[in-house]
């Protein structure tokens, strides 16, 4: 009998004196991993961004293939967030959220664990040389609670540990994209803007020549009347039929004009756009159309208008058609 009292006095011992020590442990807590990816910034960023693409690279994403994922707000970019249920004990269930997007240079998150708890982590990402430094970082505060405090001490290689794995995964799955040569597929929204264009249903053979036509008389107008052009020309395929077209080419400028003829103006509403930078010859363009349109409904969007195109390279001034740019602009919601 004696001997198990003094058992259980030497255990409330040490259960006190770990709760004084608790005391004394760091309450705040922050894991930080980092490493280099051989791929620009706009792709490393983008598999970070979009919420949909996590779990080809985040290591919890991966434990339980049969975790229950919801999105919110698209799932891309400033505000879109995904609830998570598992099963798996070292999952149960959550929120994640990105709080903070700025495109190319850094993401922020906030991870509510429930009952267990808030915490945030940070992507930051620097290019150089068509190379990009990632530095992924976790924070948290463990309160007075002093069990959490001690659970604290392993934060640094567990959960440093996953942040290993995971930039290896996402050192992978970038890199292939820029083997591959895939396009990076990213949500804007465009602010209204004043335009003059020229609608017309038009014979695929003659596209072309169409349009030089079409842009060689808007941009004389624009001369006629002292209008300032804002921004690139661009071409909206309202709709296809067959081997015809009804094409409507159009320029951005400052100000509109009353109606003249077949010239069209007015102001384009803003709206939300998945959109795509094509490079090369104009001839290949239907492949970054057609990336464009499965990466929709993979990603939780529906179509919500005709595809707009915004040639940001002038072939009379670039001769050299792998270095022409076109953007290429699908209205979602």
């Amino acid at each position: 009998m004696k001997t198990f009292r003094k058992f259980l006095l030497g255990l409330g011992i040490i259960l006190f004196a770990m709760l004084v020590v608790a005391y004394f442990l760091p309450r705040h807590v922050h894991v930080e991993r980092t490493g280099t990816i051989a791929a620009p910034a706009k792709v490393v960023f983008n598999q970070v961004n979009n919420l949909h693409t996590w779990d080809k690279w985040a290591v919890w994403m991966q434990m339980d293939p049969d975790m229950q994922v919801e999105f919110e707000n698209t799932g891309i970019g400033k505000n879109a967030a995904y609830t998570w249920n598992s099963e798996n004990p070292n999952l149960g269930a959550g929120k994640l959220t990105i709080t903070e997007s700025v495109p190319y240079d850094s993401i922020a998150t906030e991870m509510n664990f429930m009952e267990e708890g808030i915490s945030t982590s940070y992507f930051l990402f620097e290019e150089k040389h068509g190379q990009t430094a990632i530095t992924w970082a976790f924070d948290t505060d463990l309160g007075n609670n002093p069990v959490a405090r001690w659970m604290g001490l392993f934060f640094e290689s567990m959960i440093g540990s996953d942040f290993e794995t995971g930039i290896a995964n996402l050192k992978v799955v970038a890199e292939t994209i820029v083997q591959e040569g895939r396009p990076i597929v990213e949500l804007v929204k465009l602010p209204e803007f004043n335009y003059i264009s020229i609608r017309e249903d038009v014979e695929l053979e003659a596209v072309s020549t169409q349009m030089g036509q079409v842009y060689s008389q808007l941009m004389n107008l624009i001369e006629r009347h002292d209008l300032v052009m804002t921004d690139m020309p661009y071409a909206i395929y309202h709709k296809i039929d067959g081997n015809r077209i009804d094409l409507e080419c159009g320029i951005p400028v400052d100000y509109g004009i009353e109606q003249q003829g077949a010239v069209l103006s007015g102001k384009m509403p803003s709206r939300t756009y998945a959109t795509a930078d094509h490079i090369g010859s104009y001839e290949n363009l239907d492949q970054t159309h057609s990336f464009i349109q499965r990466w929709i409904p993979e990603n939780g969007l529906t179509l919500a208008g005709s595809p707009m195109e915004k040639y940001l390279t002038d072939p009379q001034q670039q001769p050299d058609e792998s270095k022409w740019v076109t953007v290429i602009y699908y209205p979602v919601r």
